[in-house]
């Protein structure tokens, strides 16, 4: 019997029953509809068929019914992004006291509901209970769903490393699960779904984009159109956030489709919300006014604080494009308190922001500058909150990580000595390189915060990185070393968050005292990077304490010269003040390209290795003739803005 037949002979049950007028037979049958319709993804229909037998379960006073009958509500309001309805539902079902494995299942419900009002803390402890509860029972697949929520949670909360361990945790689990049904790869999706989130969030969209394209993949194998959605969705982001406007709006389109087609609230309002940002940046203002309205609608209808949040924020924008700014400051001071009361700092500046400098325009100066200075304030409380937070969880993991690696390679390069040294050995080299991509990834993530501290964007320490790898690759480093370079480079500031903001964001020339503190930064890089095992770490560390040492033996920590100064710092210590001057810094404007190029030839033989320069110049495109060393008492400008 196939699908259509099958819902037909349901549906003639369903009929047969009401005509019989046999509630508990109605009852079942509308039950059995409700599954169908949910696995066709006819949601409405689905509801329709559940609340019907939900009410004729409470009639017949059947109470595992009726809990079994909430939690497929629950479930199906949470796919169609009707948090608070679905909320209702859960508590509904758990004081019906389902058993064990329902109970759990409403509890993740429960969190999502949470999460998505806006209640976060709440959501992370009722997945710890669910975790804790599933690891009792040996449930993989449990744990898999919990982790994957976990994760997302986590990464939404800006805890990066713990939401890649619960994410990455999460999908070997599922890999390791005896059967991959229809349930298992739901959930595969859902974890590719997040770990490209993380990726964005990250700033590594190409990863991100990967992510999403194989969860696409993966919906489109399942048949399941709301997953679908979602991919396409997280694609359209990444799209716009790359400048891919056209793609953009092609695949925010495909979304809405594939929304609606299966009554995904949550996914129409973030299709609606992302056309809005595309048409915004084509101007086209007034449909994307349009389409805000009808996203602002819906956040509204479905109790989704975070959508109307960020709808709030953008409507604001159309409404300065409109010149309307008594509208716009309205919208903005609704975004304010809302992003006050849910806790999103970023989004209460954002809101500020604009508040500032639409109260100057219209001539408020007393309540612009109230609007500045809580903006200001805000900024450096959530900036250092920020780079403390994480780079304290990305070093102590970092440390954990690499000591328990070490510890396992000791025991077996034991095993290697007393019993299978070839085996052993191999397992050694394998732990050995498992240990190095590891610390790849949690290095680069460590480089990118202490770097937020003075360049908000976070894209100095990946340029010097990458010129660094270049100048090293026209030196004639090996192709190992220059890969190592690229990435170890990264880390030739992370020093910097060691450095008080009074000293490292001041607009103007540091005081004697100030610049000794400046100075300390190569050290404390080093002794964050210290004992490292790897290549990758010992470089790092050789070119955090020496990359303001200068060719004429005037530079710091320790007054090296000539080659004693290591070549790695000398390729970075080039690359590191070409791309200081090229870019605007707190205290100075950025310089055009030959400037630079000027300053760098300039410094040859006093702060720079001639073969250095030489080499960055061709890199750069600009290979004039260079003067002979220099390395007299005095040289030319030494740049601050690497410090």
């Amino acid at each position: 019997m196939g699908e259509d037949q099958a819902y037909t002979t349901a549906l003639a049950a369903l009929t047969d029953a009401q005509a019989g007028g046999n509630l508990r037979e109605v009852a079942d049958a509308a039950s059995r509809l409700g599954r169908w319709d949910s696995a066709r993804e006819d949601h409405a229909a689905a509801r329709a068929h559940y609340e019907l037998a939900l009410g004729l379960y409470g009639q017949l006073a059947c109470d595992g019914e009726q809990a079994e009958t909430h939690y497929l509500l629950a479930d199906l309001l949470t796919d169609m992004g009707e948090w608070p309805a679905a909320h209702d539902h859960a508590q509904a079902a758990l004081r019906l006291e389902p058993c064990r494995d329902r109970q759990v299942e409403l509890r993740n419900l429960l969190a999502a509901c949470y999460h998505a009002t806006g209640e976060s803390q709440k959501a992370l402890a009722e997945l710890e209970t669910i975790l804790a509860s599933y690891r009792a029972w040996d449930s993989l697949l449990g744990q898999v769903k919990t982790l994957g929520n976990m994760g997302n949670l986590l990464t939404k909360s800006g805890e990066y490393p713990e939401a890649l361990h619960c994410l990455t945790l999460a999908y070997t689990l599922s890999t390791s699960l005896a059967e991959t049904d229809e349930s298992v790869l739901k959930v595969q999706n859902g974890l590719l779904l997040n770990i490209g989130n993380l990726y964005q969030d990250l700033r590594d969209p190409g990863k991100a984009y990967d992510y999403f394209v194989e969860a696409l993949s993966l919906a489109c194998k399942c048949r399941n159109q709301n997953a679908e959605s979602i991919a396409v969705l997280n694609m359209a982001g990444v799209d716009f956030e790359l400048g891919r406007l056209a793609d953009a709006h092609q695949h925010y389109g495909r979304a809405l489709e594939l929304a609606r087609a299966v009554q995904n609230r949550y996914g129409e309002l973030s299709a609606l919300d992302g056309l809005a940002r595309v048409l915004l940046a084509w101007d086209r203002v007034g449909e994307a006014q349009e389409a805000l309205r009808e996203a602002e609608q819906i956040a509204l209808d479905t109790g989704d604080v975070e959508g109307q949040l960020e709808v709030l924020l953008h409507l604001g924008e159309v409404y300065v494009r409109q010149e309307a700014l008594p509208e716009a400051t309205s919208t903005f001071e609704r975004a304010l308190g809302l992003a006050d009361e849910i806790g999103r700092p970023k989004a209460s500046c954002d809101a500020l922001r604009c508040l500032y400098q639409l109260h100057a325009r219209l001539g408020q100066t007393e309540r612009a500058f109230q609007a500045l200075e809580q903006l200001y304030g805000r900024e450096r409380s959530l900036l250092n909150a920020e780079v403390d937070e994480r780079v304290q969880g990305m070093t102590a993991r970092f440390e954990v990580e690499r000591a328990q690696h070490q510890a396992e390679l000791n025991r077996l390069r034991m095993v290697a000595a007393e019993e299978a040294r070839a085996d052993a050995e191999a397992e050694v080299r394998d732990r050995t390189r498992s240990l190095e991509l590891a610390q790849i990834e949690v290095v680069t993530r460590l480089a990118v915060a202490a770097e937020y501290r003075d360049d908000t964007t976070g894209d100095h320490t990946q340029r010097v990185g990458q010129l660094s790898a270049a100048i090293g690759a026209r030196l004639g480093l090996p192709p190992e070393e220059v890969e190592l370079l690229r990435i170890a480079a990264r880390l030739h500031d992370v020093g910097k968050i060691g450095i008080p903001d009074s000293i490292l964001l001041k607009q103007g020339p540091l005081t004697s005292e100030e610049y000794r503190q400046m100075q300390r930064h190569t050290v404390i890089g080093a002794r964050i990077l210290a004992g490292g095992q790897s290549r990758l770490l010992q470089m790092a560390e050789t070119i955090a304490q020496n990359h303001h040492e200068h060719w004429n033996g005037r530079g710091y920590p320790c007054g090296l010269s000539g080659e004693d100064i290591p070549l790695v710092a000398r390729i970075v210590a080039v690359a590191d003040v070409y791309d200081a001057l090229t870019h605007r810094r707190a205290y100075k404007a950025a310089w055009p390209q030959e400037q630079a190029l000027a300053e760098l030839t300039a410094q040859i033989g006093w702060q720079f290795d001639p073969a250095v320069v030489r080499e960055a110049l061709v890199v750069l495109g600009h290979a004039p003739a260079l003067p002979a060393g220099g390395g007299g008492e005095e040289g030319p400008l030494i740049v601050r803005a690497s410090a």
